[in-house]
This record gives C-alpha cells, structure tokens and sequence, in this order.
C-alpha cells in the first residue's frame, strides 16, 4: 500500500527521500554511473530516515488519512494500522524518533513492500533495521546520483578525414576531473553524510570494425592541470584502419573512461576512503562515427 505523505521543501534536482540533500560536483547533463564491468550490485530502494517526533507523528497520521473511497480494499487495513499506532498512544512521552519508510520512484522491490510504514527509535539505540539510512546507505544513494563527463576525446586525423595505414592518435580537449557526490541527512538530530569520489583511471578505444590493427587500445591517465589526461602520440598501441570505409559508410568508434569509486563516511571528498562495502567502478562513453579514405599515391617514372 502507498500512502500520500507530507512533502519536504522542494530544493530542486538536490532532495533525494524525504530529508536526504544531494550535491556535489558532478556535471548537470552527463553519463548516469553505470557500473563497469557489470557488477552485482544496485543502490538501495527503500530506507528509513527520521520524520517525526512522538506529538509531531500523532499529528501526521491524523492529518493525511485518506478517505475509504481513496483507499478501496485497503480501507480495513489502513484502519487497523490507524489503531495500532493509537494503542501505542504514538509513543508520546517516550525519548525518541519515529523513522519512515522510502521508496526510490520506479524501483519496486518485494522486500521493501513488506516493511513496516514506520519503525520506532528510541533516543541512543542505533535503529533496528538493516535499512535506516546510515553511511552505507548514503554511499548508495551519492552513487546512484552520480553523472559522469563524456570522454572529451579528440581525434587525429579528424573523424572525418581518417586515412588508411595511418595511426589514429587520441588525445582529451581537456583534462578530466575526478567526479564527487554528497548525501546527507541533518534532521531532528540526525546528522549524517556520506560521499562517493569517482577518479578516471583508463581509457579504452575500439575501432568499431575488423579492418583496423589493432582493433582497440588501452591507455593510462595521467594527472596533468589539475585534472586527468591522456595523448598516445608516442604510445605502442594507436588504432589503424587498414581498409576505408565504403563511400558513405562509417565506422563506429567508441572510447570508455572507466572511473575507479571510493567513499568517505563524511561530507569530506578528501576524507579517508571507507573499505567495505566497495563501490562498482564507473563507466562513461563516447562515440562518434568516422570516415576512413584511402589515399592514392602516383609513382612517376
């Protein structure tokens, strides 16, 4: 059952949940983080944050009953939750917080649907449930919300005017930064925040077709201008074609950053990495079509 629930403040794109502030320096538009390679893993899609105090809950409750006619079938169930939380008298008089139950929009999960609305804190117990946000937690959500950059690579010769038997040389327009996420929850006095740093580690380019030697390569990054960066002019592997592509055709080139993700239990990016759990590493491409012409050289007697 999905209930209507009183609605924070909006702070725009940066309100995840019900109190969790997201921020950071990851760009507006950009590659949602991906796992790579494919990883068993996946943000979380329900927890617990703080929501009420005892009179403040009763309140609540109370306030956004929906009517039988909205709750149809549930209309004996959301009553007789109704009483149980009356029969506890909303735990008024008692030191601690009520934590309510989130789901993250689209990702329905079998386990969080059969958890309690709310669970009851009481004031220095830590929660009981695996699910309350936590650091851990956190770091989930800082990477599910995470953007990375589109790799600025730069071509020569140009992708249009790639020449048969002549190495492709890659080079960025611009040096790559490492990329940080905030969240964080400050309310009723829970104070918590975690933040999830990912850091460009290696690029991979293929050449999109078996008519090129080799048909992909695989460089390191080095730091350079305060950022991230990379040129292959005198590297061992740079992609050559060694067929053009048929007037009007392309090959589909493509380069992928692969970013190495820690986390610091803080609002720090530079704080101390946490160990467990480890985060997946990131992924971002580029593609981009290129036409390969062959030059024909005359040999003069």
């Amino acid at each position: 059952m999905v209930e209507e629930r009183p609605t924070p403040e909006s702070n725009g794109n940066d309100t995840v949940g019900m109190h969790i502030a997201v921020h950071g320096n990851a760009p507006a538009s950009g590659t949602p983080m991906t796992p790579a390679p494919a990883a068993n893993w996946k943000p979380p899609a329900c927890w617990y944050e703080p929501m009420w105090k005892p009179k403040a809950y009763k309140k609540a409750l109370r306030s956004e009953s929906p009517t039988p006619q909205v709750l149809g079938d549930y209309a004996e169930e959301y009553q007789a939750y109704q009483k149980k939380r009356e029969k506890q008298n909303y735990n008024i008089g008692k030191k601690g917080l009520w934590w309510s139950l989130h789901h993250e929009a689209g990702k329905d999960d079998a386990e969080c649907l059969a958890k309690e609305r709310e669970i009851w804190v009481p004031k220095g117990n830590p929660p009981g449930d695996p699910a309350a946000i936590d650091p851990r937690l956190l770091a989930g959500i800082a990477y599910d919300n995470t953007k990375l950059p589109t790799p600025p690579v730069k071509l020569s010769p140009s992708p249009g005017r790639q020449v048969v038997n002549l190495e492709t040389r890659i080079v960025f327009k611009q040096p790559l930064n490492r990329v940080w996420v905030t969240a964080s929850i400050d309310h009723l006095g829970v104070n918590i925040a975690a933040t999830t740093v990912a850091t460009p580690k290696a690029l991979t380019v293929k050449a999109g077709t078996d008519n090129a030697e080799p048909k992909s390569c695989t460089y390191g990054l080095s730091k350079a201008n305060g950022g991230y960066q990379v040129d292959s002019e005198d590297a061992d592997c740079n992609i050559t074609y060694k067929r053009s592509s048929r007037s009007g055709d392309t090959y589909p080139f493509s380069a992928s950053v692969v970013w190495d993700v820690t986390w610091t239990d803080s609002a720090d990016p530079d704080g101390q990495p946490v160990g467990e759990p480890t985060l997946p590493a990131g992924n971002s491409t580029y593609e981009q079509a290129v036409t390969v012409k062959e030059i024909q050289s005359i040999v003069r007697d």
